[in-house]
């Protein structure tokens, strides 16, 4: 959706659709307000950028329902959030969690806003599987995340893809098999980027993961690689924890579990280019690579060549060690 408006009350209304409700105060000369709002609603997470003409305070009640994350992208925005107060700027995101209100202040000069609304019930059943244990009440999330660290910068960068795919015109968004474990992956790595009580036992090694539990995975995955995989939806498959199939995977077949998913999709995409089943780009989207470039760059890295040479000849190069085939689960 987009949105631009000059009435504070429409504003108010139509932010509050996607994120929560609120009071809007203007600061000010009403006159001067305008507010643009280009977000996405994805079901357990919903993303956009939100920016003001001027000077604002925007305070809620308790979030209940959800957390959320801000970014300011211009210059200082100043937030409370329960009893923390923080400072947010473009290295350094606020926090806020569903059992306290909030307070953001800013900008005099006008400024925009990035926010990420999660669904209590996404984050908190991904904390349980990550961790393979019952989680009860709200995770008691920081205040702030570094987005200078290795894990907020990893963090950040899939939340970015996130905003940029769901405003593809070619609509992305509408495919869940790119959609669903990219929501899965910014809850997820959100919970590696953010210290909370949990975090140590996130990073714990997990219960060792057989072989069989591991070709289980992997046979799912060569049967249907045209499911929208996410890693829950293996590690049910597999009857093991979230954590436990990244382990037992890494340990068997050197790859993660959505890197066996690439892999298995990479190779339907070359019979599909060898026996002329459309071009390059078509045949990409079908398999649900949605950067051509990157596409090629793992094709030529899996088959030796880049997938025009396979289109324009038809033939069927071996392929470089790839997890995806059945003969090595």
């Amino acid at each position: 959706m987009f949105v631009s408006t000059s009435d504070p009350d429409r504003a108010r209304a139509e932010c509050a659709e996607v994120y929560f409700p609120h009071r809007l105060t203007v600061l000010h000369d009403p006159a001067a307000f305008s507010m643009s709002l280009s977000a996405v609603d994805l079901g357990p997470v919903a993303a956009g950028v939100l920016s003001y003409g001027g000077e604002v305070v925007i305070e809620t009640g308790e979030l209940a329902t959800g957390y959320e994350v801000n970014i300011a992208l211009d210059g200082v925005l100043r937030t409370r959030s329960g009893r923390a107060d923080v400072c947010s700027t473009s290295a350094t995101a606020a926090v806020y969690r569903p059992d306290g209100t909030a307070r953001l202040h800013g900008w005099a000069e006008g400024g925009r806003l990035f926010g990420l609304r999660i669904e209590r019930g996404a984050l908190e059943d991904q904390l349980t599987t990550l961790l393979d244990r019952p989680v009860r009440g709200a995770v008691a999330l920081a205040p702030t995340i570094d987005l200078r660290s290795d894990d907020g910068r990893r963090w950040w960068s899939l939340v970015r893809t996130l905003a940029d795919l769901a405003g593809d015109p070619r609509g992305l968004a509408a495919d869940p098999r790119v959609m669903r474990p990219l929501v899965e992956a910014v809850v997820a790595g959100l919970l590696h980027a953010v210290d909370h009580p949990y975090r140590d036992a996130l990073a714990a090694p997990a219960a060792p993961v057989g072989p069989r539990s591991v070709r289980r995975a992997v046979a799912a995955v060569v049967e249907h690689p045209e499911h929208p995989w996410t890693v829950t939806a293996l590690a049910e498959v597999a009857g093991v924890s979230a954590r436990g199939l990244r382990d037992g995977l890494r340990r068997h077949h050197g790859v993660s579990p959505m890197t066996l998913v690439r892999d298995v999709r990479l190779r339907r995409a070359r019979d599909d280019l060898a026996a002329g089943r459309g071009g390059v780009a078509e045949v990409a989207m079908r398999w649900g690579f949605t950067h051509l470039g990157r596409f090629a760059r793992s094709y030529r890295e899996a088959f030796g060549e880049p997938p025009s040479r396979t289109a324009g000849t038809g033939a069927r190069p071996t392929a470089r060690g790839s997890t995806g085939d059945p003969g090595h689960t």
